[in-house]
């Protein structure tokens, strides 16, 4: 029988930490602990089950927890472990659901609380609304989960946040270290957020929805985005994402010039590139995890 004293604290209770603690019901048999500054996101987490107990203050909800699961913007994720550093329990594993890690990673391994560990973690699930309102338990049914261990990270402490990713649904989990998954979440993840982006920064404005159909729709459904989020997200990981712009931009480049110069040989081959390439991008499963 699992250990009833088990604590889980959730820090930010937006769409992923709200999905979380809706997920993780019956893990562990744990007390689900949250935490918001938010007063009405508190009281709905509370309202509707999503968590056993809510506070607007952090060191509340972490203290004696033995997992805590930081779901706040990144620049903020440092900022509430320093200030938090004595409320931590000694063994706890600190995990997050940031989508970049590499910079986090090591500054979180230098103000580590002592008998501690941190394993990173990242959620590839979302929806193009936020806040507790748009949660769900089933936002991570057959997702990818990506683990990135740091040099604190234990065995025992990689085994929960599997664990914990296979409860909540994941069924495509992988682990790397925190540079390569920034490198990748560069290319599947923020070039896309940039793509989208891009596509209604400018518009054509005779359009209206008689012209839209599914293209238009796959292609643009996540401009509808949070600014302050993405604004750090996308200046965390430049390094990574300003090679994946230069890429992306230089195929563009390729096709316009293909189509300017009506080099229907050349177009056509770069397509047919496309589709091989997308083809294989759906065969590549993560090694067993």
């Amino acid at each position: 029988m699992e250990n009833s004293d088990f604590k889980i604290a959730i820090i930010g209770l937006g769409i992923i930490g709200g999905s979380m603690a809706y997920a993780l019901k019956g893990f562990k048999n744990a007390t689900i602990f949250g935490c918001d500054i938010d007063p009405e996101t508190r009281r709905k987490a509370l309202d509707r089950g999503a968590v056993d107990e809510v506070s607007a203050e952090a060191a509340s909800a972490i203290e004696n927890a033995d997992l805590v699961i930081l779901c706040t913007y990144p620049e903020l994720i440092v900022k509430i472990i320093r200030k938090n550093r004595k409320s931590f329990k000694p063994g706890a594993i600190i995990t997050d659901v940031c989508g970049v890690k590499s910079k986090l990673a090591k500054e979180i391994e230098e103000i580590l609380p002592e008998g501690c560990e941190y394993v990173g973690g990242h959620p590839m699930a979302g929806k193009e609304t936020d806040g507790f309102d748009s949660a769900a338990p089933e936002l991570f049914g057959m997702c990818g989960f990506i683990i990135t261990p740091a040099k604190s990270s234990t065995e025992n402490g990689i085994k929960m946040i599997r664990d914990m990713a296979r409860y909540i649904g994941a069924t495509r989990i992988t682990q790397s270290t925190p540079e390569e998954h920034d490198s990748v979440i560069a290319y599947t993840s923020d070039l896309m957020h940039v793509s989208a982006a891009c596509l209604c920064l400018d518009y054509n404005d005779k359009m209206n929805r008689a012209y839209t159909a599914g293209a238009f729709r796959d292609c643009t459904r996540i401009a509808n985005i949070n600014p302050g989020l993405w604004t750090q997200l996308f200046l965390e990981n430049r390094k990574f994402l300003l090679d994946e712009i230069d890429s992306y931009i230089g195929s563009l480049n390729k096709v316009r010039a293909a189509i300017e110069t009506r080099n229907d040989k050349e177009l056509f081959a770069l397509l047919a590139k496309v589709k091989e390439n997308k083809l294989t991008m759906q065969g590549k499963e993560p090694e067993s995890c």
